[in-house]
């Protein structure tokens, strides 16, 4: 939804990254300690290099002593000083809301139920997976297929498509049925040591491996995107779906889902459809039950028991489970099965509603900002700077929780069973998707399906993981209740310090709203701009594209900054964005130092560059370059302060200082 543009040059005045690395000295070296609580949004002095100028290298500057303590390892190869003291607050929170004896809240104690069967775990849930890989292996006929096809869908298990309740394309007030591709991963080696560890021998492994990762390619060079409607907008009956894929069980399905036999469904990727029945009829069955099995495991994984689990602890990130803490692992398997509850507990008994309040008058006073300063981007057309501010007035701000939650189940729960557990929550949330289709949609819902750290799920039921995004849509923008934790968040705190940290990264979310142009104010597909708006942007964008591609994040490595374009100027808009408005609320006070020596600007300079704080080994940090769409953390720092005056003044700079763009070479959109 972000425009990319090519990439270009820059001058070189924040080269050199290997300072803001924190090297392992061997894969041995030891993870650092948990921090002490962290009670309010508060700037660390103790993480801060102050024998670096300011004016030189802020990053390090605000950072530097928690990159030299820091001690990331194979294990643990990037450590985040704020989401690890989140962590510890978020850890100890928990474990005072289990330990609560209240016997008038049904909810948390079928919470409780829920969390102490994945602390216990236990033999039965060994068993359980065995006869699941069981029920694939006993697959020897089409018929039988289809039967596991079906039981495996009830319980999340969707090995080649999936089919859910999504916003309809062409109504915008209700959810249409829609087909989609399955999300497909496969690494070769991590498939054989989970087949390994599932009891095949190494040679089975091996070839069935092969066979998942040869089946996995094949699928996903015709993947679709749902959101391009130039290509995901194709309704099919049942009739027309059955000549597409015959070897599926069609009528079967769609009592299964619900989908009345007289409607059609939008299949986002037919291309995709026929490639499915390409594989179920030239693969061999043993083949396809390899897929099967993998399907099954790598989706469950984080709630498998540990002889399957243990093979997903070092996966790529984005898609690793936490198997070395078991208090963090059983967090994020509540938060999957159970995340609506979970959220509103959280929301509730330990966020409360002042930092909620507090940051939804932030947040619209932002908004309110953005909205009047769009006036002033003169080389957008008066039509399309109409058309953006109609869009952004009316952009809904979801921010904390909801007041209105969606419905959660009533299904049994048992402490001794946390695989039955896991299951049968799995159940209900696959037949809420299913259920959605072609009911009626609000934009101001929290029901949108969005993919933060611990996995797909409603939004509402993912608010205990820190987190901010847009959703395209709905236009809206959703901050989590977990982000106005601290110490991310104080209502208390002063107003420089939440604007650094909410402030900027609410900014930050809003000019991506900005910037997706073609999606309408209630979220439908229409352009707002024209040609010349598009070109105008572009030619403005490339100086982000030129700072980043120029940029040396170690000697001779290079980052893309074609591909981090959008990230990169939500960073450069959101930290202006959000000064502004700590600037319009101060006045002239904002630049006075006070009795602590430094003045607001400075403490929301320091505070918002420690918001990022990280440390990480070599071998992960070259990885995240070459693959992230965010570049580096000190360039996230650096280079948006750089092309801010306000920062020059905060503290006094010369017009010589690295961080002292001239004024020709500032990039500034938003």
């Amino acid at each position: 939804m972000r425009s990319q543009f090519l990439a270009a040059a820059m001058g070189g005045a924040l080269n050199g990254a290997g300072i803001y690395l924190a090297l392992a000295a061997s894969p041995s070296a030891a993870i650092s300690a948990k921090p002490e609580p962290q009670p309010s949004n508060a700037i660390s002095w103790s993480a801060m290099d102050m024998s670096v100028d300011a004016c030189e290298d802020f990053y390090r500057r605000s950072c530097g002593g928690f990159i030299a303590t820091a001690k990331p390892n194979d294990a643990t190869p990037s450590i985040d000083m704020t989401a690890q003291q989140f962590e510890a607050n978020l850890d100890r929170n928990l474990e005072a809301l289990f330990l609560q004896n209240i016997s008038d809240d049904p909810e948390l104690a079928r919470l409780k139920t829920f969390h102490a069967s994945c602390l216990n775990g236990g033999t039965s849930d060994v068993a359980a997976v065995k006869d699941w890989l069981a029920r694939i292996d006993a697959v020897q006929s089409p018929e039988q297929l289809q039967t596991l096809l079906h039981q495996l869908s009830v319980i999340g298990v969707d090995p080649f498509f999936t089919y859910s309740g999504q916003p309809d394309r062409k109504q915008w007030s209700r959810y249409r049925g829609e087909i989609h591709n399955a999300y497909l991963w496969a690494d070769e080696a991590v498939v054989a040591r989970t087949f390994s560890a599932a009891g095949l021998t190494q040679t089975d492994a091996e070839r069935e491996a092969a066979a998942v990762a040869s089946i996995v390619t094949a699928l996903r060079k015709q993947r679709g995107d749902r959101y391009d409607a130039s290509t995901a907008e194709n309704p099919l009956s049942l009739a027309q779906l059955e000549e597409l894929a015959p070897s599926i069980d069609w009528p079967r399905y769609f009592v299964m889902v619900g989908a009345a036999p007289d409607r059609t469904v939008n299949v986002t990727a037919p291309a995709y459809l026929r490639a499915v029945e390409e594989e179920l009829t030239s693969r061999s069955l043993a083949d396809i039950r390899a897929f099967l099995r993998w399907s099954f495991l790598f989706s469950l994984r984080g709630e498998l028991p540990h002889p399957y689990n243990r093979t997903f602890g070092d996966i790529i990130p984005a898609l690793r489970v936490q198997i070395a803490n078991p208090a963090g692992r059983c967090r994020d398997a509540t938060v999957r099965a159970m995340g609506v509850e979970f959220s509103r507990q959280y929301a509730t008994r330990i966020l409360g509603w002042k930092a909620r309040d507090a940051a939804q008058k932030m947040a619209e006073d932002i908004k309110f900002r953005v909205v009047a300063s769009i006036a002033g981007n003169e080389w957008l057309s008066p039509e399309a700077r109409e058309a953006t501010v109609d869009k952004l007035t009316k952009t809904d701000l979801k921010i904390g929780y909801p007041n209105e939650w969606p419905e959660v189940g009533g299904y049994p729960l048992d402490r001794s069973s946390f695989f039955a557990n896991v299951l049968a929550a799995r159940t209900f949330e696959q037949r809420r998707n299913w259920r959605r289709a072609n009911q009626d949609r609000s934009r101001t819902g929290w029901e949108m399906i969005v993919s933060p750290w611990v996995g797909d799920g409603i939004a509402a039921a993912r608010l205990v993981v820190p987190n901010g995004f847009p959703d395209a849509l709905s236009n809206s923008l959703i901050v989590t209740a977990a982000f106005l934790g601290a110490p991310r968040f104080d209502p208390d705190a002063p107003p420089e310090l939440n604007y650094a940290t909410f402030g900027a990264v609410f900014g930050h979310e809003f000019v991506h709203v900005i910037e997706a142009h073609m999606f309408g104010a209630d979220g439908s597909d229409r352009e707002l701009w024209g040609n010349a708006d598009i070109k105008a942007k572009e030619d403005r964008g490339q100086c982000v594209i030129n700072q980043a591609s120029d940029y040396e994040a170690l000697p001779g490595v290079k980052m893309s900054g074609e591909r981090q374009y959008g990230e990169n100027v939500a960073d450069y808009g959101g930290v202006r964005l959000a000064f502004e408005a700590l600037e319009a609320n101060l006045g002239d006070r904002v630049y006075q130092r006070d009795s602590s020596g430094t003045s607001p600007a400075q403490r929301f300079f320091y505070r918002y560059a420690q918001n990022r704080c990280t440390a990480q080994t070599e071998g992960y940090f070259k990885q995240s370059v070459a693959s992230n769409g965010h570049a580096p953390a000190a360039f996230r720092i650096n280079a948006p302060l750089s092309n801010l005056p306000a920062f020059g003044r905060a503290f006094s700079c010369k017009a010589n200082a690295k961080m002292m763009r001239p004024a020709e070479r500032q990039c500034r959109l938003w």
